[in-house]
């Protein structure tokens, strides 16, 4: 087990996606002071319920997915409103095994890793897919996120797919929870068709 900080949020971050953020809260701009300072990172996880801002007058506690992706800062920047803007870059699955807020706010959990998935070339049905990832990849609000073209398995690409596809938060979740990436690709076809009917 490990004991790492972490960032809820609205969205699901896969691994190998990537999530642009504006960061103001205390407990945050300390957090990503801290990670580029020791080159380090944080999880993060899916907010079921519950505010990404904190609220004192607000009594009910965040409800945490209880898997989520570690992220790294890979890029960050002055936003022309002063905010500070960073990218993160999704890594690798955790699960969560318990979580507590500290008192400054920003929540810890204690963590152990999920094993990587493995390894398994795109087949033949994948085509389509690769058409469908490189438009989207073309998109220019996607374009400045600088994401890798070069995509030569079925878990990065269903990872992919699954960041960047406009569906609901619940259904990419259970597309992170998933620990084949070929049933998760199944599961994004299964998706699309229904899509497209």
């Amino acid at each position: 087990m490990e004991t790492i900080p972490l960032f809820p949020l609205s969205t699901v971050l896969f691994p190998g996606g990537k999530i642009p953020l504006q960061i103001f809260e205390p407990r945050y701009l300390d957090l990503i002071s801290s990670c580029l300072k020791h080159d380090s990172g944080f999880g993060v996880v899916w907010l079921r319920e519950g505010s990404e801002f904190y609220q004192p007058e607000k009594e009910l506690d965040p409800r945490l997915a209880q898997v989520g992706t570690f992220a790294k800062i890979v890029d960050w920047d002055s936003l022309p409103n002063g905010l500070l803007g960073v990218t993160i870059a999704g890594t690798k699955k955790f699960r969560v095994i318990s979580s507590h807020q500290r008192d400054d706010k920003l929540h810890m959990a204690d963590i152990e890793w999920v094993e990587p998935e493995p390894i398994i070339s795109l087949p033949e049905y994948s085509d389509e897919m690769e058409g469908l990832l490189k438009q989207l990849l073309d998109h220019p609000h996607i374009a400045r996120l600088k994401l890798s073209p070069v995509i030569e398995d079925i878990s990065a690409m269903s990872c992919l797919l699954a960041q960047l596809l406009p569906i609901d938060e619940k259904i990419k979740f259970e597309l992170l929870s998933i620990s084949d990436p070929e049933l998760r690709m199944v599961q994004l076809m299964d998706l699309l068709d229904e899509y497209n009917q």
